[in-house]
This record gives C-alpha cells, structure tokens and sequence, in this order.
C-alpha cells in the first residue's frame, strides 16, 4: 500500500512572474516512486482540507521551488525538476544544516 501526500500550493498570481508560475507548473499532477511505495499529488490553490503549503522561493534558472507548511512552519521542502516524468523531493528543517537525501518520483 502506498503512502499518499498531498501538497496543495497557494500561488497567488497576484506577485508571481509568469516565469514563476510556469515553473510551479511543472511540478503540478500525481507523482510516485515504487521503491519507497510512496505517491505525492501536489496541486495549486487553497484547499483547507488537506495539506496547504506557503512558496518561500521559485528558482526559475534551476527549476526549483521550496515550499514551507502553513501548519507546521518549520518543516520545509524542496522540489527539484528533473524532466517531464520525474522529480526530486526532498525535506529540510528550517535553520538545520539537517535534511533528508531527495526521493526521486516518476509521472502517474
């Protein structure tokens, strides 16, 4: 059985560049990796009934956006873009030098 996270982005349209949009884009849809049988689905707008996440950076240059939870603030994740079926996700503390090595997920 699979481990399912939800990710829901409030992007709010109003001070992100249309570069920044695109490349939040990217990373929209539902993502899995088999091996740590664990399957993602990130999403953009508010949705108050599952997990809701702040934009703390867009790198448009790098495909890399990092993301802090509205719930609990210290808890951060960076997503790597890698091509159109895959990406790197990969969790970090807030001023920790501690993160966890980035899973690798595939397009579903």
């Amino acid at each position: 059985m699979y481990q399912l996270h939800f990710i829901h982005i409030n992007d709010d349209a109003h001070t992100l560049t249309k570069s920044q949009q695109d490349t939040i884009h990217l990373f929209l849809g539902n993502w899995i990796n088999p091996s740590a049988q664990k399957s993602i689905s990130i999403h953009t707008g508010v949705d108050t009934s599952h997990n809701q996440y702040q934009i703390l950076q867009v790198d448009t240059e790098h495909q890399r956006i990092k993301l802090t939870s509205e719930k609990a603030h210290q808890l951060m994740y960076i997503l790597d873009y890698e091509d159109t079926n895959h990406i790197f996700v990969q969790t970090s503390v807030k001023n920790s030098y501690g993160t966890s090595r980035p899973i690798r997920y595939e397009k579903f």
